[in-house]
């Protein structure tokens, strides 16, 4: 079922950019490609900065792998959460998802937006009851953050 949804989801965008290409208009919605997980100690300010104008404060948050838990991947179990996620931020005015990344263990959620304080905030109790457990939360003060606040699960 989850497969099926996740089909008619690519299904819906995929008419709606064709139908914004055909009727000359500008296309109703744009991606932009998730940026890279940072390395160890490195800041998301060294995978993509934001446009002028925009938030320039990070929340990731990052998921452990759980391959032995479930036959689901992170990516499929959470996509109802990430939505919620990201409509909470949005109708807040406080910010935006701006990707995933899957890789080394882990599966990670880039939120961005002025206030990383208010982001998560919004964000907790909507991971709160998220189908996975979050393992860590990364607050970046400003795209060059050398020193990210951490929290953990208690």
């Amino acid at each position: 079922m989850e497969m099926r949804r996740r089909g008619s989801f690519v299904l819906a965008v995929g008419m709606l950019a064709s139908a914004g290409l055909l009727s000359g208009c500008a296309p109703l919605m744009t991606w932009t490609a998730p940026p890279a997980a940072p390395a160890a100690g490195a800041t998301p300010a060294e995978s993509v900065a934001p446009a002028d104008g925009e938030g320039d404060d990070w929340v990731v948050v990052s998921f452990d792998d759980r391959e032995a838990e479930s036959d689901l991947d992170p990516m499929d179990e959470l996509l109802e959460t990430e939505l919620a996620a990201d409509r909470a931020l949005a109708d807040a005015d406080a910010g935006w998802i701006d990707g995933n990344d899957v890789g080394d263990g882990t599966y990670e959620l880039y939120f961005v937006g002025d206030d990383t304080e208010e982001m998560w905030m919004l964000l907790e109790p909507v991971f709160a009851d998220a189908p996975v457990p979050w393992s860590e939360v990364r607050l970046y003060d400003g795209f060059d953050d050398p020193t990210p606040r951490v929290i953990t699960p208690r």
